[in-house]
């Protein structure tokens, strides 16, 4: 008998292509994935797992907690957009830099980044091919709340020396940087992000391609995610009006 093969995704930008392990898997018709003669079938699930398959209560109640990370984050957008609206542009960056912020807050979800759901707040947000300028909330389930400013491109270029000036603040507060060479890794281990240096020079900043300063809060620090993440999102306007 000739075997079918069928791919699927469980996902969209949350996994690796198809030639590759990840959400995509090959089927065959008449052995299930693989041959696991004599083996347990990766498709058997151990007791625990039955527990949870046949009670949909815990899907209600993350979807629950999904729901209200977004809410969360509803309400921060107001407060952000009144913060960047309100803040006091040096002139060299008042033409420009205020109307990033009219595209207008952006909430995203998904279900798989590093296996995990997320819930994503762009407020600014300009994402081109060359230039980038956002700041960036996240929500991701088990490990923790994040603010991130993403520069690349001319907006670094331009915003690097008011950065300069205010790195200690910036450290303060417990930004780290970026040193991953992925521009969209957002794990903030010792792997990819460092702490900030007050004694950083311009040069080190301005030699990557883009540059990512991020901060966290715990999620067991959840009821007041919203003044911790809005003073962060202040901290890094305070620096970018430096």
């Amino acid at each position: 008998m000739n075997k079918a093969k069928i791919q699927f995704s469980s996902g969209h930008n949350e996994g690796v292509g198809p030639e590759e392990e990840g959400i995509y898997h090959k089927i065959s018709m008449d052995g299930g994935i693989g041959n696991h003669k004599g083996i347990d079938a990766p498709w058997t699930i151990a007791a625990e797992e039955m527990d949870l398959v046949k009670d949909p209560g815990w899907i209600f109640r993350k979807n629950a907690i999904v729901r209200k990370a977004i809410d969360l984050f509803s309400g921060l957008a107001g407060e952000m957009t009144a913060e960047w609206e309100n803040a006091r542009w040096p002139s060299s960056l008042a033409e420009w830099l205020p109307a990033i912020g009219k595209a207008g807050p952006k909430i995203s979800k998904g279900e798989n980044y590093q296996g995990l759901p997320w819930v994503v707040l762009d407020h600014p947000r300009l994402f081109a091919r060359e230039d980038v300028l956002a700041i960036r909330t996240l929500f991701w389930w088990g490990h923790y709340f994040s603010v991130t400013l993403h520069l690349k491109g001319k907006y670094k270029d331009l915003l690097i020396p008011v950065i300069r000036q205010r790195i200690t603040l910036l450290a303060q507060a417990g930004f780290h940087m970026g040193v991953s060479e992925d521009e969209w890794r957002h794990e903030l281990d010792s792997d990819g992000y460092l702490p900030l240096q007050k004694d950083m020079d311009t040069e080190t900043l301005k030699e990557r391609v883009f540059l990512k300063l991020s901060a966290k809060c715990g999620l067991d620090r959840w009821d007041e995610a919203s003044s911790v993440l809005l003073e962060l999102f202040r901290v890094l306007v305070g620096v970018l009006t430096a």
